[in-house]
């Protein structure tokens, strides 16, 4: 049986025909805003970083460790720009850092945060951001594994190829060409897979099927908890100026030079069972869920850097 599909939506829905809906739940979430980190939790916002180049971040509420990638320009050939990545790690608790570089992005799995693309040909592995450790589920070459590392969802070919469970793979989630396969996502206690692919976005919960829902414009990778809800960065219909791939807004400020216009992005929030994405922040991207506690380590360390 293939994946269900429940509804129709083109951009984050918030009115109907006159008529508005009530607010989605107030998700507990992280998410990236004009190149810096802010956190949405029990009705507070809040912005954590100062800096507006981040490039991609993630939270573990596993071990209190948050971690952000920035890049730098070296140079260009022909149409090819150069860059370098850095990847900054801290410890919430201490508030000790620490840069690797040549990390090209984060991600958190598997109890922590991992290198977010897996590195080698026969064995591809993702590293622990803080203790080194490697990681890889053959035959897969691109992967996610729940909190307690039991169960692992992901793909064996590169590009492409079917989205399976299992080590070996057993179940079949979603056939080649039916979902992005360097975005989809597991729940921390490996019950939910989220993913999409063209505008749909589903959820694949054992045995299945799949549940989705049309959803009009997705980026990066979406963000499932144990309950099945997502996140996920999704257009809102209106126009954005962009400065960068992450540094958007909706007005031209007379500061900016050139920017490139394109659809903007909000955070989206989805159940299986609701007929639309539904908007719980209006510009921004990579969401992710976090909990209230690491909500609270995340202001602690963001009050101490900021006095």
């Amino acid at each position: 049986m293939g994946p269900i599909r429940i509804g129709v939506s083109t951009a984050l829905a918030l009115c109907v025909a006159g008529g508005c809906f009530a607010q989605p739940p107030r998700p507990c979430f992280a998410w990236l805003l004009r190149g810096d980190v802010f956190v949405d939790c029990e009705g507070k916002k809040t912005q954590i970083t100062r800096r507006g180049d981040i490039e991609e971040f993630a939270a573990s509420i596993e071990n209190s460790t948050f971690a952000y990638t920035v890049s730098r320009i070296t140079g260009h050939k022909a149409d090819v720009t150069e860059s370098t990545y850095s990847t900054t790690v801290i410890n919430l608790k201490s508030g000790a850092a620490t840069n690797i570089d040549g990390m090209s992005g984060v991600t958190s799995m598997c109890g922590g945060l991992f290198s977010a693309i897996p590195r080698g040909v026969d064995h591809p592995r993702v590293r622990s951001v803080v203790s080194g450790e490697e990681l890889t589920f053959q035959p897969y070459v691109w992967f996610r594994c729940d909190s307690g590392r039991k169960t692992v969802v992901g793909t064996t070919k590169n590009p492409g190829g079917e989205l399976y469970e299992g080590v070996p793979p057993k179940t079949k989630i979603a056939g080649p060409g039916t979902f992005n396969a360097y975005q989809f996502n597991l729940s921390p206690d490996g019950t939910q897979v989220a993913y999409h692919e063209a505008g749909t976005l589903c959820v694949f919960s054992s045995p299945g099927p799949a549940q989705c829902v049309e959803a009009g414009t997705l980026a990066g990778s979406p963000s499932v908890n144990d309950a099945g809800e997502v996140l996920v960065g999704a257009g809102t219909g209106q126009e954005c100026f962009y400065k960068t791939f992450y540094d958007f807004f909706p007005e031209r400020p007379a500061s900016v030079g050139h920017a490139g216009r394109d659809e903007c992005l909000g955070i989206g929030y989805w159940k299986p069972g609701a007929t639309s994405i539904e908007a719980v922040e209006p510009l921004g991207r990579n969401p992710q869920w976090i909990d209230p506690a690491t909500a609270g380590r995340l202001r602690e360390w963001a009050a101490r850097q900021h006095r």
